[in-house]
């Protein structure tokens, strides 16, 4: 069974919306404090809206996903899995309050066909790589993730990726971690390097 809150059935909204406050529905940039969760960050209009949002981010979610209003924006693509960086890609979909990037043209036309697939998240999930161990403190440090058994696995760096892909009940029941409900963590203050978070040689 699957978190709702990010699952819709109604038309795409026209991608290159503002991102709003998920508390006060006003403006927020690049600079604005944000939270994340469930792979998407969430940038706020003040310091006392991180707070309040962190105590039930899916009463947000799900009121952004009825107004169509654009508050979050999805750290990964949503098909691929593969962590991207939204400053840098062309292809791009908002879908019930969450911006979706994608890493290829191709991702986006599949996300597109059929979006509630894609944009679903499952109700638990690891912050903790199954394939080194390593702890990872925000969605933002994470290189990507794996869907599993209706779980969700990030991994910490690309070079983790295969061996998960390859043999994810092995490598999960092996790592001994368990997926949790996921909960809201603060972003980090300053913006993580995408490639150097990706091309990690540690593992």
């Amino acid at each position: 069974m699957f978190i709702t809150t990010l699952i819709a059935f109604a038309a795409l909204a026209a991608p290159g919306e503002d991102v709003k406050c998920a508390v006060m529905h006003s403006p927020t940039n690049e600079k604005s404090k944000a939270v994340e969760f469930s792979g998407a960050r969430f940038p706020m209009c003040c310091g006392g809206c991180p707070e309040a949002f962190s105590k039930d981010p899916g009463k947000f979610i799900k009121d952004a996903a009825k107004s169509n209003e654009t508050i979050g924006v999805f750290l990964f693509c949503p098909v691929s899995g593969e962590r991207i960086d939204m400053d840098k890609v062309k292809e791009t979909s908002n879908y019930k309050g969450i911006k979706y990037g994608f890493c290829c043209a191709d991702c986006k036309g599949a996300f597109e066909k059929d979006p509630a697939k894609f944009a679903k998240s499952p109700e638990k999930e690891s912050l903790t790589c199954a394939v080194s161990g390593e702890k990872i403190a925000s969605y933002s440090e994470a290189a990507g993730f794996v869907d599993y058994n209706g779980a969700r696995y990030y991994i910490c760096c690309a070079n983790c990726g295969p061996a998960l892909k390859k043999d994810p009940a092995g490598v999960i029941a092996k790592s001994k971690i368990k997926a949790v409900a996921p909960s809201a963590v603060p972003s980090p203050t300053k913006k993580v390097d995408v490639n150097a978070v990706k091309t990690c040689t540690d593992c």
